[in-house]
Order: C-alpha cells, then sequence, then structure tokens
C-alpha cells in the first residue's frame, strides 16, 4: 500500500516538473521573441537614422560644391552679407587667368589671390581718370579692387570683382559707391549716400560722365541702385563722379 501511494507521488511529482519545465521553456522563447523584436525594431531605427544624416551630408557637400567649396551654412551667412568688399594692395603678376594679388586689406583673405576678371561684369579702370584698362596693359604697382562676396576655398582663392582700379600713382584712386537712393539736397550741398550709408557731400562744380558711353548724364540719373566711381578732391568733397550703365 505504501508503496502504490509512494509511486502515485512519484508520478505527480514528476508530472509537476514537466508542466514547470514547459512553461519556463514557453517564456523564455517569448523572452527572446520580444528580445529578437527589440534588437530588430533598434537595427532598423539606427539605420533609417544612419541613411537620413548620410542624405544630409551628401545634400550639404553638393550645395557647397556649387557655391564654390562652401557649405550651405556658409553660403547663407555670405548671402546675407552680399555687397562690395573693398581691397587693397599689389599686383604680383597678370597673365590671361586674371591678376594674381597680394592683398594687404583685413576685409577678404589676406594675402596672395587671384582676380578673375570677367569682361561682361568686371571693369578694369585707371585711377587717374576711370578710363578701361586692358588686361595686357595693366602696370605692376598698387591696386585697389571691389569685390564680389563668393569666393572659391582654392589656394590662392579666386573671387571675381566688380572694379579693379590700376596704375595708382600718387593721387587717390576713387571708390567705387552703389548709391542707397537718388541725389539728396541739404543745406551742405548734394549728397551722396553710399549703401553702406556713407555720405559723400558733392563739390558745387563736381562732374559726371558716362562709363563707355558718350551719353548725356547728369546727377538727376543717380539712383537706387546706380553704380559710381567717386574722386575725392583735398576737403573730401566728391569732384568727380562716372556713372556705370545699369
Amino acid at each position: 500500500m505504501k508503496k502504490r501511494n509512494y509511486a502515485r507521488a512519484l508520478a505527480a511529482g514528476m508530472a509537476g516538473l514537466m508542466i514547470c519545465l514547459s512553461g519556463c521553456s514557453g517564456q523564455t522563447k517569448a523572452e527572446s521573441g520580444s528580445q529578437a523584436a527589440e534588437t530588430v525594431a533598434e537595427s532598423e531605427s539606427q539605420t533609417e537614422a544612419e541613411t537620413v544624416t548620410e542624405s544630409e551630408s551628401q545634400a550639404e557637400a553638393e550645395t557647397g560644391a556649387e557655391n564654390g567649396g562652401q557649405t550651405a551654412a556658409e553660403a547663407g551667412t555670405q548671402a546675407e552679407s552680399e555687397g562690395p568688399v573693398h581691397i587693397w594692395g599689389s599686383i604680383i603678376s597678370v597673365d590671361e587667368e586674371g591678376i594674381l594679388v597680394d592683398n594687404q586689406s583685413d576685409n577678404s583673405s589676406k594675402g596672395e589671390m587671384l582676380l578673375t576678371v570677367d569682361p561682361e561684369h568686371t571693369a578694369i579702370v585707371d585711377a587717374a581718370g576711370g578710363l578701361p584698362v586692358e588686361l595686357g596693359d595693366i602696370q605692376i604697382g598698387s591696386f585697389e579692387a571691389y569685390l564680389r562676396p563668393a569666393m572659391t576655398m582654392s589656394l590662392p582663392p579666386h573671387v571675381t570683382p566688380y572694379v579693379v582700379i590700376v596704375n595708382i600713382s600718387d593721387g587717390r584712386p576713387p571708390q567705387y559707391v552703389v548709391a542707397r537712393d537718388s541725389i539728396q539736397a541739404t543745406d551742405s550741398g548734394n549728397i551722396l549716400i553710399a549703401g553702406d550709408g556713407t555720405e559723400y557731400v558733392l563739390a558745387e562744380d563736381a562732374e559726371i560722365t558716362p562709363y563707355l558711353t558718350r551719353n548725356i548724364v547728369t546727377l538727376e540719373d543717380i539712383k537706387e541702385g546706380s553704380r559710381l566711381l567717386v574722386w575725392l578732391n583735398g576737403e573730401d568733397k566728391a569732384e568727380k563722379l562716372v556713372l556705370f550703365a545699369e
């Protein structure tokens, strides 16, 4: 009788053990499945993030390439400050590629710089009278230039100027001015206001002539956006103006 009860108890214990093992195995499989799902989700999320990052980097690089090697952020910053950049220094050499100069101003990249000449948008003028100068007639010596804001990141950097003033001797070279408005009549005389806010008081006998044309121009032809060369006399008044065509 005791042997029979012992056998029953043993059988019941074994059955319980099997049920426990089965439950534990099912739980382990469930946990493993859950962990596997989390791993897959993390992997997919990481892959997607990397893809987005790579796409953004590629887009920024392409934008930089289109802007002469600059990033989109640099191009945006540059666009905000767009306008003529005044530099000066000495001419090193001149060839068909442009004018290699040593820029001594702090307004742009200091040191060697290549001024690439665009025949349709770059004026090379003589400092004395504002007459045009051919590339091959430029004398080695001092220069001043007003640059477009875009510049390559090469060495030396390349930039296309609005105006290059050459053949500078002892006299004061002209200044390149973009008018903010038409000439203003004041008690101090007629005033030309540049885009950067600089005010030029015109001498009473100020002379104005057109650039490369024989058209008759007057002070009334100056308006917002007009581009001029301005020569100052000993009293810092504008005595001569050359008006570029629009």
